[in-house]
Order: C-alpha cells, then sequence, then structure tokens
C-alpha cells in the first residue's frame, strides 16, 4: 500500500500574526488529522509534518516529509499560505519529481482554477470537505486509473497544462462515520503544541472542531469548505473524543472552535450534561452568537467548565452590521455579552475595521462600544476580503482592494474603503487595542489570571510584550 504524508507549509509566527507573534497560536491543524486517520483506516501509510505549528523551515520541513518515503503528499493552505504551499511543492518535485503533490484547504477551494494555473507543481487538488475524496484519489492513483470519474477533485492535463475541475462531491452526511483524528501519529501531542495563552486556563489543551458550514450570510465569511449547510457530530461523538484526550492525552482544557457551538441547543445541553456526568476536571472556552445564547443555557455551560464565549461582533455601528449581512443588532449583541457575564463566564469580542461603507465615524463607535460592553478581551482585525467571500467579489466598488493573495492575513490593508487611508485604519487598530486594554478592569484582570495559573505566567508575558510592540509601532 503506498504512502501520504500530509503537511501544513512553513508559515512562520511572524507572518501570521506580525507583531503579536509572541501570542500566536500553534495548535495543530484538525483537518489533517482528519485525513491522516481516514487514509490510515482504508490502509494507507500515513504521516503529519506541522510545519506551520512547529516553526519549520522549508528544509527542515522537506527532510521530515521525505523520511516517510511517500508516494504523495497532500498539503493544506490558506489564502496567505499559498505561495508558501507551492515552494514547498516545488523543492518536493526538486528532491523526486514522481512524488505526486495534492493540495487542499480553504484557498485552493475558492479558487481551484486560479491556484491550479498560477502553480505547476500542483499536480492535484482536493476540492471541498476530504475525507472520501482523498480515499477516492488515492485508489485511482494507485491502480492508474482515470482522475475524470474522481469527484471533487481538479487536475492537470500534462500534454497540454490545462487545468480539469470535476463535479463537487455531495457532503458526508453522517460526520459520526469519520474516525476520530490521528492526535497519535503527532510525535508531541499535546504539549508541543499551545493556544494562544489569553484563551487557555489549564494545560495541556486541544481544540475541537464539532461541526462543519455556517447557515449564516456574512458577507465577508468564505464557506466554500463546507458550505451553509450545518451538519455536525453527535453529542456522543464528541463527548468521547473529549474522553480520549482526557485519558490518553491528559489534556484538561478544549477549545471549541466552532463559529455555530451554541445555535443547537439540544446538543449543547446534552455535551454539557454529558461532561457533568463523566466528572471530567477540564475547563473550555467556545464560540457564540449573540441571537443564540440563552441564559439557562448559560448557566448550564459555566457548570459544566466552560469558562469563556467568544462572539463575533464585527463592528459597534449598526449600518456596518446591516452592510456585512449580519443580522444581530448591538442590542443583541449588548445583551448575550451581559447574559455571559452574568452566568460568571469571560466574554470575547472579535472586531473588524476597514468594512465597506466604513468612516471615522463609524470606526470611533466600534472602539467606543468595545469599551462600554462588559467584554474581557478583544481582537482587532482588518476587512480582508477572501477569495469565496461575497465581499471579495464587490470590494472594488467601495475601495481599493489589492488581491495580492500573500498579503491576505488580517493584518495588513489590503482593503481600503473610500474616504479612509491605510495609515489611518493602523492608527485606528492600535487605538482601539490601547483604549480597551490600557484601563484598570482589564489590567487588573489580566493579573489575577497569571496569579491563578502562574505556569502560564511566561506565555503571559509573551503575549504582554507582544502587544506592547504593537501599540509602539509609528
Amino acid at each position: 500500500m503506498s504512502t501520504i504524508v500530509f503537511a501544513t507549509p512553513p508559515l512562520t509566527l511572524e507572518e501570521r500574526y506580525g507583531t503579536l507573534a509572541g501570542a500566536g497560536n500553534t495548535l495543530p491543524s484538525m483537518g489533517l488529522l482528519y485525513l491522516s486517520s481516514v487514509v490510515r483506516k482504508n490502509g494507507y501509510k500515513t504521516g503529519v509534518v506541522e510545519a506551520s505549528s512547529l516553526g519549520l523551515n522549508y528544509e527542515e520541513t522537506l527532510k521530515q516529509i521525505l523520511s516517510f518515503s511517500p508516494d504523495y503528499v497532500g498539503i493544506t493552505a490558506t489564502t496567505v499560505s499559498i505561495f508558501h504551499a507551492a515552494k514547498l511543492a516545488g523543492k518536493i518535485k526538486e528532491k523526486n519529481k514522481d512524488i505526486k503533490v495534492i493540495i487542499g484547504g480553504p484557498h485552493l477551494t475558492a479558487v481551484p482554477k486560479e491556484t491550479m494555473e498560477m502553480f505547476p507543481n500542483f499536480d492535484y487538488a482536493v476540492i471541498g470537505e476530504g475525507e472520501e475524496t482523498i480515499v477516492e484519489l488515492l485508489k485511482y492513483l494507485d491502480n492508474e486509473g482515470n482522475t475524470d470519474d474522481v469527484k471533487g477533485i481538479a487536475y492537470r492535463y500534462y500534454q497540454n497544462g490545462s487545468v480539469g475541475i470535476n463535479e463537487r462531491r455531495k457532503l458526508i452526511d453522517d460526520l459520526d462515520t469519520i474516525p476520530f483524528p490521528a492526535w497519535d501519529i503527532l510525535s508531541d501531542f499535546p504539549k508541543g503544541y499551545h493556544p494562544v495563552a489569553i484563551r487557555c486556563r489549564k494545560y495541556p489543551a486541544a481544540h475541537l472542531l464539532t461541526s462543519r458550514g455556517c447557515p449564516h450570510k456574512c458577507i465577508f465569511c468564505d464557506t466554500s469548505v463546507f458550505t451553509k449547510k450545518y451538519r455536525a457530530f453527535s453529542a456522543e461523538y464528541i463527548l468521547e473524543m473529549i474522553k480520549v484526550l482526557y485519558n490518553k492525552y491528559s489534556v484538561r482544557e478544549i477549545l471549541f472552535e466552532d463559529d455555530v457551538f451554541v445555535i443547537f441547543k439540544k446538543r449543547l445541553i446534552e455535551i454539557c450534561e454529558g461532561l457533568l456526568k463523566e466528572n471530567l476536571e477540564i475547563s473550555w472556552s467556545c464560540l457564540g452568537r449573540a441571537n443564540a445564547v440563552k441564559t439557562d443555557v448559560l448557566k448550564l455551560m459555566k457548570k459544566a467548565g466552560c469558562w469563556q464565549i467568544g462572539f463575533g461582533i464585527e463592528s459597534g455601528d449598526q449600518k456596518i452590521l446591516d452592510f456585512a449581512n449580519k443580522l444581530i443588532t448591538l442590542e443583541q449583541m449588548e445583551e448575550a455579552v451581559r447574559w455571559t457575564k452574568e452566568a460568571g463566564m469571560e466574554t470575547k469580542g472579535f472586531f473588524i475595521l476597514g468594512f465597506p461603507l466604513e468612516t471615522d465615524e463609524s470606526i470611533m463607535n466600534t472602539i467606543n462600544f468595545s469599551k462600554r460592553i462588559m467584554l474581557d478581551d478583544i481582537s482587532v482585525n482588518l476587512m480582508t476580503p477572501f477569495p469565496g467571500s461575497e465581499i471579495y467579489n464587490i470590494a472594488d466598488k467601495y475601495g481599493k482592494f489589492n488581491k495580492d493573495w500573500s498579503k491576505m492575513n488580517m493584518l495588513q490593508s489590503v482593503f481600503i474603503p473610500n474616504g479612509l487611508s491605510e495609515d489611518r485604519l493602523n492608527y485606528y487598530n492600535k487605538k482601539m487595542l490601547k483604549e480597551f486594554y490600557l484601563r484598570p478592569r482589564i489590567i487588573k484582570n489580566y493579573a489575577l489570571r497569571m496569579l491563578e495559573n502562574p505556569r502560564n505566567a511566561g506565555n503571559f508575558l509573551k503575549g504582554l510584550s507582544a502587544f506592547l510592540k504593537t501599540i509602539s509601532l509609528k
């Protein structure tokens, strides 16, 4: 049976987080761990090289990949890392031109033809959800079959270099049929991988994605891979997975990364009640949608170990939220944050500056809103119209849009709305961070967090250093 190695391309923390690199996340790719688990179940030899999370350079990454003597290498890439993926593919081909390189991930799925045409070292591409597609593709390649019959792929006609794109594959109906992620493949899991310090109460920590798809229609989100059709792993599957992490890997903190974790109340209640029944000494955090949280469930979440909920607030100006098709009001945002605090949990707000129609006044509304409601932490990004999002196709109508994929890291001003400038956006970005964090309540909260968990003090100090560096830049 052949061997496939999955890899993330080398991408430094500085390239991912800019001046906030010291507070960066180094958790492994859940997508690659699921793919490894699936191909292994189907008899293939496999491995994972987490170049991005482990800070490997190209030579180190290449050495690890080649140590498996692979027949195939599968690389996942976001928009900002697609050039790194292409460079890695080129280096693989230089060492062994017979290795087939398969590209996948959100960027490729959003713009498959353009990506394959731009980067000739990608032999095949998996479009969208990958578990069933990768197994079928490998079987066809092993038997030198006709890949024209494989749904959900793109490929290169080597006679003339043109690109063929097959019909999309139907989504997996029952996610519980997918085996658990192959954490055992990682050499130093979980201790070698860390979340952002301010998102963690206990160690070791791991993150989970317990659903796929998002039914909402925000214009800045790319839902190319899992679409807008919402599907979820069952509560039973999730609880069993948590028990594996707890008992086999001694994980004591879970970060639920689903955008819509709280939407389905019945499943959420079953997860919370299951955690209480198992009496696992874990803490956890999740993301929430402001119009989906209810006071009774929030209290149950707190009792079951949840200590923080992050809300995608995006803007403190209702006109901007309406344009973004957020379908939530500022009043609902404020109410959800207040209910969460009253239930005894911390809150985090995710914000974006530089939307179309943005003005100095609307940005100041956002800054003031972030300080007025009871948030404990914020994340501030610059508007980045990613391929696959609705705003990618209309941004030019509302401002200056630089479509250079390599700059799309949410840290650089690739989109500048009419009436504003890059300098002005960067000024407001730093102003928002300064005015939110340099307040007695926030400083006191972080000091208490360090005292409660001295083992995490080093990570907190790295984050503090990165924050001070960011707000001091001219």
